[in-house]
């Protein structure tokens, strides 16, 4: 009899796969081993070649639901083994770890069930899980996927547990998590640092008085804290006040797809990504809205399922519940329970938590419906870990250092692409200790030894500091990647180009004349790239300070547009400190003033995200210039300010809003046509945080396809500056490999 030894890469460790193969094997009646390895799964299978194929086709077919195959290969082996059944094996250490190992997977239905079943052990335990859901990412340490490699090798089996655990019939079989109320971690209540711990029902009977009594409940989940509380106006109010969030949209748990359509529209593709493993926060469109301060003068918000067994126990008493990331101002989520103590103790009234360690945070992931399919806002829990294939080959492994105020970093290794959790603004100390903790934590899981640092050509990036900081200490070789061409080779990395017409349009980033750009179109051709055009320049008036300030801005373009600017307050002061810049944002933040929708944003992109919640199908443009006889060519929005500015008074915002969107896409379409009569390109790339405005997204997809041209988006890393780290990393790899494609 052939011995045959099978590799298998792709997400398939932590889903239940070896206890899988062990089944399909024993269902054929085959002998042989199944581990875990650095590389994925390896098994060894005595058969002849006609049942090696017949135990592929079933493996692939019959994979467990979060598995995924990336490759599938197999060699004849010498027969040393005396194989008497067919067994999982332990796993050993014996090469670099290059496998992935899957997210955190929401509770499956059959979990469910059984935490609501009163004769079941596991009733109304909320750590219950089986090999196929529960946390995977948040929880490990180390590869191969196995229990002593997690926070729970703290919490040894019970006989009743590791029977279900040896049991190769059982859907616990060889589960990593799997643990009951008599062995497993548990919850118990705080009032705050000092107070007792209250354990067991007590505890949740706490917490449901705090929210019941319109409290604000701090409760660690999988990957992080939440604060939860009920979404009427006072218990809202009195959050806002708190986390100092005068208007910020906050997020929803509801119970049910049912809930969830007593007050947001849910298209099919809606309810699946809702209802999917990943379990994140889908942005609906409102109707009959009864949760007034929410999102206030939006017209999306922000949903999600339970996903925790906590959530499901909580929303047995509460149908909808405001869940929010557990953290103060600007910080990345807590995930510490003497963390979470100290500095949510102003704004919680009382802590629900829980003794596992979760060792990597992870805040829940944001997606937004576009016409074709979702973008990420924030891509984080149940989306991470995940390998993107660039379709280059890079022969030396690279880190890249993303951005400041979205912030994540990513390896390239072999032109597979990996990428950290959104990790919130580099701003904050707290959060760079946390972004370089997650660094090392990385090289540990997957064995990552770079030899290029990337990082972005702002020189007074946080993110740039801690790069060079990093290469400095390794003495690795530093590259700089321009912001906006980043963000255009994201998607170029997405979607193996080498080449495209590239639109970056952002809010902000350094350019390569010392402005600020933000309103960019490229030629790009492999490593190389070139500025053809860009919105005309415009005094920034206070610098950052103006981003937060659209009246700021709207004097800014009204007073270059020759307007006099009847507010002393925001008149513009040119002097040799004056900075420009060229910021689609910052022309968005400038409409939505002039329109009197958005004077000053309490929270990033919130002028623009009303401008566009606002607008309605009025399919009008307005007139603009492209003087292209200079180098690169200027967009001139002086038309488009001075129509909005004199008719804002005799036609509602709603409808110049949507002509103003209308006309940037015109822009955008235009141009591009433009660009591509002189460079024969077809390829046409958005990137940016402005093109996560889904009005503008699909306009100029749309007009862009029916003149023949070839659309991409990013939709495997988020447009804004959390996925910028995958271009920097293709650019770096095009760059140290000397590919040209010209």
């Amino acid at each position: 009899m052939s011995v045959y030894e099978i590799k298998l890469d792709g997400i398939v460790q932590g889903v239940g796969f070896r206890p899988f193969v062990a089944r399909v094997a024993k269902s054929m009646n085959l002998k042989g081993t199944v581990e875990n390895r650095e590389s994925g799964v390896e098994i060894v299978l005595e058969c002849n070649e006609k049942t090696l194929k017949r135990f592929i086709e079933r493996i692939e077919r019959e994979k467990p639901a979060p598995a995924s195959l990336n490759k599938i290969s197999f060699d004849y082996k010498e027969n040393k083994n005396n194989f008497k059944d067919f067994r999982i094996i332990k796993s050993e250490k014996k090469g670099t770890n290059t496998t992935l190992f899957p997210p955190d997977i929401a509770m499956c239905d059959e979990c469910v069930e059984e935490m609501f079943s009163e004769k079941n052990i596991r009733y109304k335990y909320p750590f219950t899980s089986c090999a196929q859901c529960g946390p995977r990412f948040s929880i490990v340490s180390g590869l191969p996927y196995d229990r002593p490699f997690t926070t729970m090798k703290e919490f040894p089996m019970c006989d009743e547990c590791n029977d279900e655990y040896n049991n190769i019939e059982d859907r616990r079989y060889h589960a990593q998590t799997n643990c009951c109320n008599e062995c497993g971690p548990h919850y118990f209540f705080q009032k705050t640092k000092e107070n007792v711990k209250i354990y067991g029902k007590d505890a949740f009977d706490k917490a449901v008085d705090i929210i019941n009594n319109n409290g604000v409940l701090a409760v660690k989940g999988i990957g992080g804290f939440h604060l939860i509380c009920l979404p009427d106006e006072t218990t809202v109010k009195r959050l806002r006040e708190k986390k100092q969030r005068p208007a910020k949209p906050f997020a929803l748990l509801a119970r049910d797809i049912k809930t969830i359509e007593s007050f947001a529209y849910v298209k099919d593709s809606e309810k699946e990504m809702l209802l999917s493993p990943a379990r994140p926060i889908v942005l609906l469109k409102k109707k009959a809205f009864p949760y007034h301060n929410i999102a206030p003068d939006i017209d999306r918000v922000g949903v999600m399922l339970p996903y925790a067994g906590i959530h499901h126990l909580l929303l047995q008493e509460f149908a909808v519940l405001i869940a929010t990331s557990g953290n103060i101002s600007g910080e990345i989520i807590c995930a510490d329970n003497e963390e979470a103590l100290s500095k949510l103790n102003g704004i919680s009234d009382g802590f629900l938590l829980h003794d596992r360690d979760i060792l990597n945070r992870c805040d829940d992931s944001v997606l937004k419906p576009t016409g074709r399919n979702f973008i990420y806002i924030r891509k984080s829990r149940g989306f991470i870990p995940e390998k993107i294939e660039t379709g280059y080959k890079n022969s030396k492994e690279i880190l890249a250092f993303g951005a400041d105020m979205k912030a994540g970093f990513g390896f390239l290794r072999e032109g597979a692409f990996l990428g950290s959790q959104y990790l919130g603004d580099l701003s904050f100390k707290a959060n760079q200790e946390t972004f370089l903790q997650m660094i090392k934590r990385f090289e540990k899981l997957f064995d990552f030894s770079p030899e290029i640092v990337v990082v972005d050509a702002h020189p007074n990036y946080f993110s740039s500091s801690l790069g060079n900081e990093y290469a400095s200490r390794k003495k690795l070789k530093t590259y700089q990647c321009q912001h906006h061409k980043a963000h255009v080779y994201s998607v170029m990395a997405e979607n193996n180009l080498d080449e495209c017409i590239g639109v970056s349009f952002d809010g902000t980033g350094y350019g390569e004349d010392g402005n600020i750009w933000g309103g960019e179109f490229f030629q790009i051709n492999g490593k190389n790239s070139k500025r053809i055009a860009h919105l005309r320049y415009v005094p920034l008036p206070g610098g950052d300070r103006a981003s937060m300030n659209p009246d700021l801005m709207s004097s800014s373009y009204l007073s270059e547009t020759g307007y006099a600017v009847k507010n002393k307050m925001h008149r513009i002061t040119i002097d040799n400190s004056t900075l420009y810049t060229s910021s689609a944002g910052r022309l968005f933040d400038a409409v939505s003033s002039i329109l009197g929708i958005c004077s000053y944003n309490t929270f990033e992109g919130e002028a623009p995200m009303k401008l566009e919640s606002i607008s309605n199908k009025v399919p009008r443009t307005l007139s603009w210039d492209l003087l292209d006889s200079a180098s690169p060519w200027i967009i001139d929005w002086e038309k488009i300010i001075r129509y909005l500015y004199e008719n804002k008074e005799s036609e509602n915002a709603a409808t110049l809003a949507s002509i103003f969107h209308r006309t940037i896409a015109d822009i955008v379409v235009k141009t591009c046509i433009k660009i591509k009569e002189t460079t024969k390109i077809n390829n046409v790339c958005l990137s940016g945080g402005v093109f996560q405005n889904k009005l503008l997204l699909e306009n100029c997809s749309e007009i862009l396809e029916k003149a023949g041209l070839d659309v991409y988006y990013n939709q495997r890393v988020s447009p804004n500056d959390e996925g910028i780290a995958l271009g920097q990393a293709l650019w770096a790899s095009f760059n140290e490999s000397k590919i040209s494609f010209t």
